[in-house]
């Protein structure tokens, strides 16, 4: 007596292997499906896998700069790295934009972003760290803008291009405040009628006539996307045990089916 068997079904239409007592004879329907199911949850893992190491390498550069001394900045310097710190001078205008939806130990408020006038004309915003908001958005905070030529340093930081949001990015509240929805630079360029540079300066924690700032390098730590990494894979190995075990049977079973 053979230990395995492999053989057709009398429909023709499927394998079926027989080992000791048991016979596994599958569906191609739910084959199917199972091998589809399994691709999708094993690429979503790989997916969660390589964004997980997307953040550490973010986190890493991030550490790596910040410990560096802040370089000198200007109009005719080459535009900074992601993260970078660098040191800039210039006027900052009477004008304020009040990133909205920014939640700190969740708690409602406003990211505050200065424009800094460089010495050519062109602009800079300056995020200067967050304050507590009125959920009802009837009043604002009162924001006290320096006066005169000031130099400041912090890290450059480039706004994502693929956040999106309902109605408009930005909406004018008071004669020198808005409310902005996400950071768009070319569309508060307009506002201005100034040149702005596409990246923003965080300033550092250490600045005066600064706010909150307590700065979020990523949205979410490469622990929780190897720790997805990990359901995703583990779903497609539940997948492939749940397809075994449906269309495994014992012999004397199958055989009054």
């Amino acid at each position: 007596m053979k230990i395995v068997q492999l053989f057709l079904t009398k429909d023709k239409k499927m394998l079926s292997l027989t080992c000791f007592n048991y016979r596994f004879t599958p569906n191609w329907k739910m084959f199917l499906l199972t091998m589809c199911a399994m691709f999708l949850f094993t690429r979503l893992g790989f997916w969660q896998l390589q964004r997980g190491y997307e953040k550490k390498d973010i986190l890493s550069a991030e550490a790596r700069l910040g410990s560096v001394a802040p370089v000198p900045w200007n109009e005719h310097s080459p535009l900074p790295k992601q993260g970078q710190r660098i040191l800039v001078t210039g006027t900052l205008l009477n004008e304020t934009f009040l990133l909205d939806n920014q939640f700190y130990k969740h708690q409602f408020g406003y990211d505050i972003l200065n424009p800094l006038e460089l010495s050519s004309g062109d602009v800079i915003l300056i995020d200067r760290g967050w304050i507590d908001g009125d959920l009802t958005r009837q009043k604002f905070p009162e924001v006290v803008i320096p006066s005169g030529n000031i130099t400041l340093h912090g890290s450059a930081y480039f706004p994502s291009a693929k956040n999106w949001v309902l109605g408009q990015v930005i909406e004018k509240k008071q004669a020198s405040l808005s409310i902005i929805e996400r950071i768009e630079t070319k569309t508060i360029s307009q506002v201005l009628h100034k040149n702005v540079y596409p990246f923003i300066i965080r300033m550092g924690k250490e600045q005066a006539n600064g706010y909150v700032r307590d700065w979020t390098v990523v949205s979410m730590t490469p622990q929780r996307h190897y720790a997805y990494a990990f359901q995703w894979f583990a779903m497609a190995f539940v997948t492939l045990v749940l397809f075994v075990a449906l269309n495994l049977k014992k012999t004397h079973e199958h055989s009054k089916a």
